[in-house]
């Protein structure tokens, strides 16, 4: 058994974590959208006007924050006007990234109904790469005008006379890639134009310009320094970053499983960059904050043959909350993320098979860590044993993250250990517990554990016994868990 002694000091709480650093992302690819999301009024499977129920049920209890649409790749081939309009007139296009057909059946109004079914906000990435600065800035006179135009009576006529206000818009996805295989440079000569028209006809809206990924880190600091004198045009870089290449989605070794753990830090210096150098480029009235709009696991069978669909085990579970942790460590600059993708794609929160549905133990982790959203960031010293790798890198036994909203403290911890539990003391500087108001767990008999359609219940949270003192909480977690605990500080 291991042993950890954590002190957490909520006399020195920080940045406000923002809700949206739990955010998700869905695009037209696999079976995320048909079959996950849309299933056509006409399917056996229970649905609404075509949107799947089950799958809607499962997301409305995540409350995710904001849902990134319609790319991803599939974004900069994306014309919105296919995809409005009555459904048989419109047209079928190739969704050249994902090389399948694409019936456009659901486009901007039923995304929307679907945000609506679930309580998210949308996320709408405009198409850079083949599309036009007219046809982004029309989408979002579409989308978002009040004024008597034609472009709002045909949003009337296609069944919403109110606007839809989508507030966060991309200017082009992966712009170094698949968006156009651009430089910086003439990325920023292409943002320059397109933000320019979504800035004068968007109202409160934020844009989200292309960032690095970590091969290309000098991206960042190119594309800024060509923005020069037009900061205010971009309110957030949005960086992009996928772990585990080439790793086994289920049958990986435990060496594997650390070195995916390893990961966080890397994503972890990602961040720190990308926040230095927009606090280099920003200036006190205009700050530029940091995105991380596609992130995740991405194993060796999700390939474009399978529609990039993988297993989700424990091991998924242990990344997310230690991702989740390290998300908020930034939250002053980190103002949201979206996991890619939310339904049967990569580190999917949701898996199907016909009418079949299972959630995943990363959907759990979504869930337990609710109670950190709009809570100020708490730092935590934590005692105790680190794996240490073989290639000589260290990854934490027992890792805690902690928030505050007035009295209530919220603790996320993780066990990583494959065999060993963990038990846990804790102790809150200058303060005293006056009664636990929640205290959930996380586990499974293996970290390959993971939860299918056919065996839906495999992976699922459950209590968390705690010992309470004034001056301590006590609790000893399994190998492999995640666990969240709520407690009420004495006044």
């Amino acid at each position: 058994m291991q042993t950890a002694i954590v002190n957490v000091l909520p006399g020195q709480a920080g940045a406000t974590i923002n809700p949206n650093l739990y955010g998700h992302f869905a695009e037209h690819l696999g079976r995320c959208i048909a079959g996950g999301i849309w299933v056509g009024d006409d399917s056996a499977i229970p649905n609404d006007r075509g949107i799947r129920l089950d799958t809607v049920d499962a997301l409305r209890r995540l409350a995710l924050p904001v849902l990134r649409w319609p790319g991803g790749c599939f974004a900069d081939n994306y014309h919105w006007r296919d995809g409005i309009g009555p459904r048989e007139a419109r047209p079928t296009r190739l969704n050249i990234w994902w090389l399948q057909g694409e019936s456009n059946a659901l486009g901007t109004h039923e995304f929307m109904r679907f945000c609506r079914m679930i309580g998210t906000e949308p996320y709408f990435c405009a198409n850079v790469g083949s599309g036009s600065p007219e046809e982004a800035r029309s989408w979002l006179e579409y989308c978002n005008a009040r004024q008597d135009t034609t472009l709002t009576r045909e949003r009337a006529a296609n069944g919403d006379p109110e606007p839809f206000n989508v507030r966060y818009w991309g200017v082009g996805n992966e712009s170094w890639g698949c968006g156009g295989s651009m430089t910086p440079e003439y990325y920023a000569h292409q943002y320059r134009q397109y933000a320019t028209y979504l800035r004068q006809g968007g109202g409160d809206v934020m844009l989200i310009a292309c960032g690095s990924h970590q091969g290309i880190m000098s991206w960042d600091d190119r594309f800024l320094e060509s923005l020069k004198g037009a900061e205010g045009l971009v309110d957030a870089l949005a960086l992009h970053n996928y772990s585990g290449g080439g790793t086994p989605e289920v049958d990986f070794t435990d060496n594997q499983y650390h070195n995916l753990l390893t990961a966080v830090g890397c994503m972890d210096a990602h961040i720190t960059h990308a926040a230095g150098v927009c606090r280099a480029h920003a200036t006190p009235e205009h700050p530029i904050k940091v995105i991380m709009d596609e992130w995740g696991t991405w194993y060796r069978e999700a390939t474009t043959e399978r529609g990039l669909y993988q297993a989700n085990t424990m091991q998924d579970a242990i990344f997310t909350a230690l991702a989740f942790q390290m998300f908020q460590r930034h939250a002053a600059d980190l103002v949201m993320t979206n996991m890619a993708q939310t339904v049967n794609v990569l580190q999917a929160l949701v898996l199907t098979e016909g009418p079949r549905l299972c959630v995943t133990p990363t959907y759990w982790v979504y869930d337990l860590f609710t109670p950190h959203r709009n809570g100020a960031w708490v730092p935590a010293t934590v005692q105790g044993s680190a794996l240490t790798l073989p290639n000589g890198q260290t990854v934490p036994g027992c890792s805690v993250s902690a928030s505050i909203v007035e009295h209530t403290l919220s603790l996320s911890l993780v066990n990583t250990n494959i065999d060993d539990s963990c038990t846990v003391t804790i102790t809150a500087a200058g303060r005293h517990f006056a009664r636990i108001k929640s205290a959930r767990l996380l586990t499974a008999p293996s970290v390959r554990a993971h939860n299918t359609p056919q065996a839906p219940h495999v992976v699922a949270p459950g209590d968390l016994p705690v010992a309470m003192l004034p001056e301590t909480l006590t609790v000893t977690l399994p190998s492999c868990a995640v666990a969240m605990i709520e407690v009420e500080l004495a006044s």
